[in-house]
């Protein structure tokens, strides 16, 4: 019975940590702050300030915060309604399921080389990256 409890207060602490951490923001699918940082230059963003889980950078919306509490990246447009915000964390997430596709395409190339394989098919449709391989 305890330790339901003790579970609850923990994750009510941590809940009000974020909220004080980044008034107003929201979370993001990335929880971990290189991820986000190669995100954001895919986008184009201008980052501003990249400190220890901390990012400050400009982006179409305007001025937005970054904050990385546990293991979950928080995001807000500062100063702007909620539906701003959610549409940038929106392109956000969009972006970093992209460059988490790309850095699997580039792993199994890797692999697939170093087994002396080489790459004669790429085909990119609905999302989906399709590799063929075949023996060199």
């Amino acid at each position: 019975m305890l330790i339901p409890l003790g579970i609850a207060a923990i994750a009510a602490q941590r809940a009000a940590r974020a909220t004080s951490v980044c008034e107003r923001c929201r979370a993001t699918v990335v929880g971990d702050q290189g991820l986000a940082t190669e995100t954001l230059a895919a986008l184009g963003w201008r980052v501003l300030r990249n400190e220890i889980g901390a990012i400050d950078v400009e982006t179409p919306a305007g001025r937005s915060t970054f904050r990385l509490v546990g293991e979950v990246m928080l995001a807000r447009v500062d100063g702007a309604p909620e539906h701003v915000t959610l549409a940038m964390i929106s392109e956000f997430d969009r972006m970093a399921g992209l460059v988490l596709q790309h850095r699997g395409v580039a792993r199994a190339r890797a692999q697939a080389e170093a087994m002396g394989m080489r790459l004669i098919e790429q085909q990119s449709v609905d999302g989906e990256i399709r590799l063929v391989f075949e023996e060199a």
